[in-house]
């Protein structure tokens, strides 16, 4: 049953997305830039984090209900993007265009190839579609 499909989600999703000591697959777009930028990534103080934050503050969101990571994790940016889409076309475009376009196809493209659940492979070329 669905209790199963859980247990045998949550170590994956463990060793793709957290990982000890390195996840397979950052679900942060400040990782992604920084590995881009060939430097080394801190968590919340790193320059797309803090952008991703004044972005959504510049739309009048806070912080989503119940988050207390950085704002710039996959699930987070997606939800965004979502709420972006029913109220404000230029600032989805601006969003897509400058932040999720930005690293979420070759993250969709790591985690497919990382991935060794059909569920995470699934949410992979979901998103790529979505994204590329």
């Amino acid at each position: 049953g669905p209790g199963d499909a859980l247990h045998a989600l949550r170590p994956e999703a463990t060793r793709l997305f957290v990982g000890a000591p390195e996840p397979a697959c950052s679900p942060y777009e400040g990782v992604w830039a920084a590995e881009a930028d060939g430097v080394q990534p801190l968590l919340f103080v790193n320059p797309r984090s803090m952008e991703v934050e004044r972005f959504m503050r510049s739309c009048g969101l806070g912080r989503p209900e119940g988050t207390n990571e950085p704002l710039d994790h996959v699930a987070t940016e997606c939800e965004l993007l979502e709420r972006l889409a029913l109220r404000a076309a230029a600032a989805y475009e601006a969003f897509l265009s400058g932040h999720a376009q930005a690293w979420m196809p070759a993250f969709a493209e790591r985690l497919a190839a990382e991935a060794r659940h059909p569920f995470y492979r699934a949410a992979a070329a979901y998103l790529g579609a979505l994204v590329g």
